[in-house]
């Protein structure tokens, strides 16, 4: 048997100045800098078919471009902006890699090869995640921050570059890595339009996962991009889901869910895929799928419109349950098939010799970087990378991995600013200076301050009420996940060490809501001031340095926003 491979990469030693990143910087705008630093814009061409048709990674490698050109290439950009960390292949072809951002988060992607040649992504959409799935080990570590929709982008383009390099292509994109694709939205969905417009994946080949982000799963049923969508079910009772994944609660538990996904279909006209990781003797019992089945048909979701994908749980130490075993898989397929017309298939789990679940290789790069040697308790139970299934017809679904659910399916349809930030260690002490241009976002105004949100649009009102009705009616206390009881052998002898403490990004203290929706409408009134001063300087008017100090404030506003608003749902 071919043996596990593993290639470490040594940590960059100190932080770049910044470059411009060619993996990530579209062709018009290459061409247009080009011609800024005096080459012609023919170049633009030859340097982009250079990366995305050869898989060249190294601009020294770029012998068609001329040497001045290369030399100032080399100086002011790169090709690529991921530090690779870790990269793991499996003795089944599955490539796993860790890489980290400029301000020191992990994340993980995982390429994986199939016989009949598809050639699947599955990527990171967030560092960390917020959802807090007890099955999942990225859950467990708390949300980090939103990834940018360069970031995303760049972990597909990689590598469809290198398979391009190799004279194959990247058939298929799952996003289903770290983190939760729609409470990432809008950078999702402007990566995805690169990935078709710009790669060439068509739409109905990259498939969105989610736990069941209500709001979001509407905005997608109007856009105008036909991706596949996959649901992390795996429980078909509201206190049985409640307990695994507690966004079900957080967003009006199934009955709101599944009527969603059932609107979803009628506007969509696509099937839809739900992820259903088997565990012995829990939720793998022919009562269970007959709940399942009753399920779907409860809330009139067409039989020919939907798809069970059954995963085996990917035990690990910590956790009592284990795979379901062959019987009572095809016990439960036959139930949904014969009884309810559901087609279900089993999936086999790809790369599990090299822990290719989801969070694994980031926390092993953590306790790397941690230089901590602890006993090790005990992981929660992890779910893998699978298969997924052959190509049929246009309606056939793909299925990869599940940190969330999976699918994929059409035809063809340098991230901002990189902060530069210090090589820093855990308890670093540093020096710091106030700038005198600042803005205080922390102001305290009167109690009413919050109570009066800005919106965007009359619809967005509307949604906001109808979630708030939902959320009175419905218990907000999460379900804790399960006790792991510790041996004499887990115990922590020296005083001196102790397990950190799981993240969380869930408000529960009033004070801290109050003054988090507070921070939220002040920077929403900052960005609209914004945008008058864009408006007043298209038209002629000169901004003086307070404002244009202001104005350069907007991504970092921006994204300030994104994630308060991300840890207030």
């Amino acid at each position: 048997m071919e043996s596990l491979e593993q290639k470490t990469i040594p940590t960059n030693p100190s932080p770049e100045p910044f470059k411009i990143n060619l993996l990530t910087l579209p062709l018009p705008e290459l061409e247009i800098l080009l011609k800024s630093w005096g080459f012609p814009a023919y170049r633009g061409k030859q340097i982009y078919e250079q990366i995305f048709s050869q898989g060249v990674s190294d601009i020294d490698e770029m012998n068609n471009l001329p040497l001045k050109l290369r030399t100032v290439l080399k100086e002011r950009a790169t090709i690529g902006a991921l530090h690779l960390e870790i990269e793991q292949i499996s003795t089944d072809g599955t490539k796993k890699r860790a890489y980290k951002l400029h301000d020191g988060q992990v994340i993980e992607s995982v390429l994986m090869p199939y016989e009949d040649g598809r050639r699947t992504a599955c990527i990171s959409s967030q560092a960390g995640c917020a959802m807090g799935c007890v099955f999942c080990a990225t859950g467990q570590m708390g949300f980090a921050r939103q990834l940018t929709a360069e970031e995303i982008y760049e972990q597909v383009a990689r590598f469809a570059s290198e398979l391009n390099g190799e004279g194959e292509r990247l058939s298929n994109v799952v996003m289903m890595g770290m983190g939760e694709p729609l409470a990432n939205y809008r950078n999702v969905i402007a990566a995805i339009r690169r990935m078709n417009t710009e790669l060439g994946i068509g739409a109905r080949k990259i498939t969105v996962s989610t736990v069941g982000i209500v709001p979001n799963i509407r905005k997608l049923m109007n856009e105008d991009v036909q991706v596949r969508l996959a649901l992390s079910l795996h429980c078909a009772t509201d206190e049985e889901r409640s307990a695994l994944l507690p966004a079900n609660q957080r967003y009006g538990g199934l009955d709101e869910l599944m009527s969603t996904i059932r609107e979803y279909i009628q506007v969509k006209k696509q099937r839809v895929t739900f992820e259903w990781a088997l565990i012995e003797g829990e939720n793998d019992t022919t009562e269970v799928a007959h709940t399942l089945g009753k399920l779907l048909q409860k809330h009139n979701i067409r039989s020919d419109m939907s798809h069970v994908n059954l995963i085996p749980l990917n035990p690990t130490g910590g956790f009592g349950g284990g795979p379901s075993g062959k019987a009572s898989v095809q016990k439960f397929v036959g139930v949904l098939e014969r009884v309810y017309g559901v087609s279900a298939t089993p999936r086999m789990r790809r790369g599990i010799d090299i822990n290719a679940g989801c969070g694994q290789l980031t926390a092993s790069v953590k306790k790397k970087e941690d230089a901590l040697i602890l006993p090790e308790v005990g992981a929660l139970p992890m779910v893998g990378v699978y298969e997924d299934e052959v190509e049929g017809s246009d309606d056939e679904v793909e299925i990869q991995d599940l940190s969330h659910g999976s699918v994929a399916e059409d035809e063809e349809e340098g991230s901002d600013d990189e902060v530069k930030m210090q090589d820093l260690s855990h308890g670093s002490v540093v020096d710091f200076s106030i700038d005198s241009n600042f803005i205080n976002l922390d102001d305290e105004d009167d109690d009413e301050d919050f109570l009066d949100p800005t919106y965007e649009d009359e619809l967005e009102m509307i949604e906001v009420e109808r979630l708030l009705g939902l959320i009175k009616g419905t218990s907000l206390q999460q379900t804790s996940a399960p006790t792991i009881s510790s041996s004499p052998e887990t115990e922590i002898s020296s005083p001196e060490l102790s397990l950190p403490e799981t993240k969380t990004t869930k408000i529960t203290d009033e004070d801290a809501l109050r003054k988090a929706k507070r921070r939220r409408k002040k920077l929403v009134k900052q960005l609209k001031e914004i945008q008058k001063l864009k408006d007043a300087e298209s038209g002629g008017k000169v901004l003086n340095q307070e404002q244009l100090t202001k104005v350069a404030k907007e991504k970092e506003w921006t994204t300030e926003v994104e994630s308060v608003e991300h840890n207030l749902m």
